[in-house]
């Protein structure tokens, strides 16, 4: 079975149908197959910064639990089988032939979507496997993302940040009502989200009260120190839970994913509540996040001589993070060089601030894809925001390649950058 000619198809409906908030063509696709989605238990994770990492973390502590856990995320980086997984393991070539062709048939004949079909497809997947339990990751926004249809018996949403303006709103307060969609009737929600000003809290609050349902803030009772971040890039932390002191190690590294592993302790009572985790499973899991889930892209040490990072951060606390953790594991402020390209929606003036105490040199580059910023207006922005020390490469595998030859090197700034610069890392 030939993948290529179908994912060519699949993806050429991003370009035809675009962005469609909506539930009603997904659940017209999901009714087609006999509604998967409610045929096993759903966590369904909803945020802009960490929830591909929080769901990753939810799913290596289940299956290290011993149960047979889908994971459904996005977007992918190398391979389009990494959004649909089942206990760290791709969806088949064949399966994703077999599954696409009706779903994008019937798609095509209502203006569906591409997330539409993948999604529907990947409830059509767990369900075929017979998975004890499902986490799902949003696309876009929660009240109107097309995994929004499922029923989940836990709603998680990790940090909020500004990003999608054009369908989400323009500030916090609009954008967490777009996230709070995902809160059913009945099902507690966790929220990872860290609002010391308080100016979000209503807006969970609110929905709670009208979903029927209860909401626990993660900073209220769960505390997380990074102890350490090792050169390795893995971290160890303490963690207080009440009265509780315990010590984990996890193989993601950053004060941001300690925040994250803070809305995962958070959510164990609720997933307690239907299955059995003992504090083993949960230490295997945080431990080995990367290798149980399948998940890579996330402060990646692709090499140790010369010194390569891989991180697909897209957004400006994204960036942040990355630096902050890169600096906080022992490497010295303008020490690394940097190579940096971004989608041209993307507040790249922001980001690229937020790299640059990091940066000795900042190589900027342009993958092959419509929606990047050209290289030359990304130069010009480098400059209108003061950042001087820069170098435009005519490809990502050229930056790369000049990045490395110079010194301790890391990659940032788009998924679609990080796809190229595995082939020459």
């Amino acid at each position: 079975m030939d993948l290529k000619p179908i994912l060519d198809e699949l993806f050429a409906m991003t370009f035809h149908a675009g962005i469609k908030p909506g539930l009603e063509r997904i659940a017209d696709l999901c009714a087609s197959l006999h509604n998967p989605h409610l045929r096993y238990p759903v966590i369904h994770v909803a945020g802009t910064n960490g929830k591909g990492s929080t769901c990753s973390m939810l799913a290596s502590i289940l299956t290290h639990a011993g149960y047979k856990t889908g994971l459904y995320t996005s977007p992918h980086i190398r391979s389009f089988n990494e959004r649909i997984r089942i206990d760290g393991r791709m969806i088949s070539d064949e399966d994703v032939v077999r599954k696409a062709r009706p779903l994008m048939d019937r798609a095509k004949s209502m203006g569906g979507t591409f997330f539409e079909v993948t999604t529907a497809m990947a409830f059509q997947h767990f369900a075929d496997h017979r998975v004890d339990i499902a986490v799902i990751e949003t696309g876009l926004g929660g009240r109107l993302d097309a995994t929004n249809i499922c029923q989940p018996f836990l709603s998680v949403i990790t940090q909020i940040d500004i990003d999608h303006t054009e369908y989400l709103g323009s500030t916090l307060v609009q954008i967490a009502g777009e996230k709070a969609g995902i809160m059913k009737e009945g099902a507690p929600a966790v929220i990872g989200h860290r609002d010391s000003l308080g100016s979000l809290r209503s807006v969970f609050e609110r929905k709670a009260e009208t979903m029927h349902t209860s909401v626990t803030f993660a900073e209220d009772t769960i505390f997380v120190e990074v102890d350490a971040i090792h050169p390795d890039l893995t971290m160890t932390m303490s963690v207080v839970n009440d009265d509780d002191l315990r010590y984990y190690t996890t193989d993601m590294c950053g004060q941001h994913q300690a925040h994250n592993v803070a809305t995962v302790i958070a959510s164990l009572p609720a997933i307690r509540q239907v299955y059995f985790i003992e504090e083993q499973h949960v230490r295997d899991g945080l431990q080995r996040v990367k290798a149980t889930s399948g998940l890579y892209g996330r402060c990646d040490l692709l090499s140790t001589n010369p010194f390569v990072v891989l991180d697909v951060s897209h957004n400006p606390g994204g960036v942040a993070a990355l630096c902050e953790a890169l600096i906080a594991s022992g490497r010295d402020l303008h020490s690394m060089q940097v190579v940096f390209g971004a989608m041209a929606d993307k507040d790249v003036g922001a980001m690229l601030n937020a790299i640059a105490p990091l940066a000795h040199t900042i190589h900027l580059c342009a993958p092959m894809i419509e929606r990047s910023l050209p290289v030359e207006e990304l130069s010009s922005l480098a400059i209108v925001h003061g950042i001087l020390n820069t170098i435009a490469h005519s490809s990502v595998a050229h930056a790369c390649r000049a990045a490395i030859s110079q010194g301790p090197t890391v990659v940032c700034g788009s998924f679609h950058v990080a796809d190229e610069a595995f082939l020459v890392c």
